[in-house]
Parts: structure tokens; sequence; C-alpha cells
């Protein structure tokens, strides 16, 4: 019997349970199961997000001889099947009836009266869980299944019932608003890159051009410049200041970092650094071909000295720093315009191979308004996210505190 833990209580509990927890073996809990001949069933697939989906739905396509689905194994609701990743992902908990594939392990509750399916997802999928199958998976790679044998000589902690209900039905709870966030930010992100798809005129079309939509009472063109026409290069040395409000780039933002900080790559000296301020745009050129998915382009919102081997740029008065930082990230994030340069070959790049692209500048007044819209629809996404990333906070930390 494996006794991973000595207490018999989680650190948080419903006030109406307390009695200690049960100290069980898996074999005691689960048994195999094992039915086929049901090809009418829809084939199964093992995620490790979302357990036993169905193939077909998610647009999942495995060439295999149909005939040989007589020989898949059947999966019923509220069972578990141990596949191929579970030593990287957990079991899969299946919501479906369906067929899976011959390779893997069917298991079911013993008594289903005493055990809570939802309760068991949770624990079977659990980081602790995954951490403890290395006793029993040493070894074992992609292409193996964990053996239920192997599996069976574990030991659980386990509350009565009507507790494991209780603990599956708030964490599904927790999960399903988490889910509604993440859809909603993938909303507002479509929304937003919708709108910059039509309120920056794409740079393939040349000329003086008005975007397809736009706020009342502008109608004049844009013009048309290339970039050293409406900003310049900027470099302010850090050699004799010793500016120590480190800030770095970091998905398309300008962030403080410790420049005291033993973590990370940094220089004993910073004194080859640049000073940036408020309104420089900064990019980053470097590693363009190994890396798809850095966003490049960021605003500096305060002073501060960052990496040599950024680009830095000022824009004039008579334009908005912040507008042409948009349009760029929009060259960047949308057109992936700075990969493309140098027939999608270069690894770096330098102000002196961007000068001469393509800007379109509107009025300034159509500029600002530009900025405020993208800004409020930004906040409204950063709050989004905030909300999204301390519910799933919430959901570790029940996850660590509420099992034994």
């Amino acid at each position: 019997m494996d006794m991973n833990k000595m207490k018999k209580v989680p650190e948080i509990r419903f006030k109406e349970f307390a009695e200690d927890w049960e100290n069980t073996d898996a074999s005691i809990i689960f048994k195999t199961y094992f039915d086929k001949n049901h090809p009418d069933l829809p084939v199964l697939s093992a995620s490790q997000e979302y357990g036993m989906i169905i193939r077909e739905d998610v647009g999942f396509k495995v060439q295999h001889n149909k005939e040989n689905e007589a020989g898949y194994k059947r999966v019923l609701p509220g069972q578990f099947v141990i596949h191929l990743r579970s030593f990287q992902g957990g079991f899969a908990h299946s919501d479906v009836e369906g067929i899976t594939s011959p390779a893997y392990t069917i298991i079911e509750f013993r008594d289903k009266s005493q055990q809570d399916d939802i309760f068991w997802k949770y624990v079977l999928t659990s980081k602790e869980f995954i951490k403890r199958l290395e006793t029993v998976t040493y070894g074992i790679r992609d292409g193996r299944s964990i053996s239920f044998e192997d599996f069976s000589e574990l030991g659980f902690n386990v509350p009565d019932i009507k507790e494991q209900h209780k603990i599956g039905k708030t964490l599904t709870v927790i999960d399903t608003l988490i889910r509604k966030l993440e859809q909603k930010l993938e909303k507002l992100r479509n929304i937003k890159q919708s709108l910059l798809n039509q309120m920056f005129v794409s740079v393939n079309r040349g000329g003086g051009y008005a975007p397809l939509i736009r706020f009342k009472g502008y109608d004049d063109e844009w013009k048309t410049n290339e970039l050293s026409e409406v900003a310049k290069r900027y470099f302010v040395s850090n050699q004799s200041v010793h500016h120590q409000n480190l800030l770095s780039l970091s998905y398309g933002k300008i962030k403080r970092k410790n420049i005291k900080s033993k973590k990370g790559l940094l220089p004993n000296s910073f004194d080859t650094y640049q000073i940036v301020k408020n309104g420089i745009i900064v990019m980053r050129f470097t590693d363009l071909q190994n890396d798809h998915k850095s966003l490049r382009i960021g605003l500096a919102k305060e002073e501060g000295i960052v990496s040599p081997a950024y680009t830095c740029i000022s824009v004039g008065e008579e334009n908005s720093s912040a507008f042409l930082y948009e349009q760029l990230n929009y060259y960047d994030s949308v057109l992936k315009q700075f990969y493309k340069m140098g027939d999608g070959l270069r690894q770096t790049l330098s102000y002196k191979d961007i000068e001469r692209l393509n800007v379109y500048i509107p009025h300034i007044e159509e500029q600002e308004n530009i900025v405020f819209f993208n800004t409020v629809i930004e906040t409204i996404i950063g709050k989004v996210s905030t909300k999204l990333t301390k519910l799933n906070s919430v959901k570790q930390s029940l996850l660590q505190k509420m099992f034994v």
C-alpha cells in the first residue's frame, strides 16, 4: 500500500464534513472494464484538456480500417481511460458513450454508489497524481500505456460520496466560469483583430487610401509615408547617466524588470543600454525566423533603459506615437510583416531595413480617436484576462487544499 500522506483531512473543507478521509488502495476502488463489438458507436479520442471526446466533433481524422472498429473497446459515461499519454496528463474521464483504441485500458468503480466520477476526474488529472505516476511509470514513453496493475498499487485518501460530490460540483462550477471567461477573451481578441484589419490601410494596397471603417466626420484619404518621414531613429546612451529603471519588451508591452535580479541573463554593467522615455516606440528584430509568436513592437510609457539590441524610434509632434505604435503592432501581430522581410530568411533587421516601410497617416484627431478606441478595447481585454488569471489561481489553490 502506498501511504502517500499521513494527514486524513484536507486543509480547506466544507463545514458540514468532519470525518477523516479513508486511505484505500486503487484496486479496492477501481476495476477494469472490457466490452467490444460496438462498431456503431462513435470513436472517442483521449484529450488531456477535455478527457474523452468524440473524434468527429473536433475534426480529428485518423486513417484506420473501419472493419477494425469491432475490436475497439466500449467506453461508458463516468468511466476513465488509461491512454498512451496518461503519464503526462493523467487518466481521461468520459462524459459520453463511444469506442476507443484497443491499446487503452478502461476502468470503472467497483461500487458506483460510493464514488463520484467528477470528484475522481479532478484527482486523476491533478499535478500531484501525475507526479505520483512517475513511481509506477519508470521508463515509459509515448507508445506504451500504464498498466492497471501498476496503478492499482497506489493508495488514495477518499472522503464519503457526499463530500466527493460537493468537491466535484464546486470545481465544475469554477471550470464553467473559466471556460466562459476564456470564450469571452477569445471573442474580444477576435473583435479587436477584425477592427484592426478594417481600421488600418493594408500595406499591400499602396497609395493614399481610407480604411474600410472609420469614425464619423472623417473622409480624407490617409497619406502614404515612408516610416523615416514620420519617425526617426532614437538612441540615447546610458553610459554617462547610469539609469537604474530597467525595462524589457514582453508580448508587445514594455514592462519593468528588477535590475538586481539573479534570474535571467543580465549584464554586469548597463552602460551599453539605451535610455527611452514616454512615447518612444521600441522594436525587437532579433531571432525572427526561430520565433514567430512574440510580439515585437512596444510603446514606452516611462523613462528607463532597454537592451541595446532593441531598435527605438521617436515620432514628431505632428503625429501620435501611440497611433504609429498601433499601426506597427498591426503589421507585426496581424500581417506578420517583419517576418516576411528579406524574403523571409533574415534572422535580424535593423532600422535601415524598415525605414522605407510604408505607413498610412490620417489627421492627428483621427489618430487620437483610433488610439482611444483601441485603448478601451485593450482595457476590457486586460480586465477579463486578470479575472481569468485570478480564477485559475483560485482553482489551483483549491486543488492543492481540498484534497488529501
